[in-house]
């Protein structure tokens, strides 16, 4: 498990949880559906990360996953 900053500093794309109270309050959501993804040893969505969400901060389904963070 990594902090977010560490996740960052590695530019993303690492099949790691992320420890969700280092991750700022208005992602949290994002990164929570990561890990789950990640616990479950889903395929992530290569456009957002497995996150579910199209861009950053944006908060918008992924057009590719349509929000679930899988391939």
């Amino acid at each position: 498990m990594i902090t977010f900053s560490e996740f960052m500093q590695k530019g993303g794309h690492v099949y790691e949880l992320i420890k969700l109270e280092s991750v700022p309050n208005k992602l949290q959501m994002d990164y929570f559906t990561r890990n789950k993804n990640v616990r479950d040893s889903k395929a992530l969505c290569l456009r957002c990360d497995g996150t579910g969400n199209e861009f950053f901060s944006m908060f918008k389904k992924c057009s590719v996953c349509l929000g679930k963070g899988v391939n």
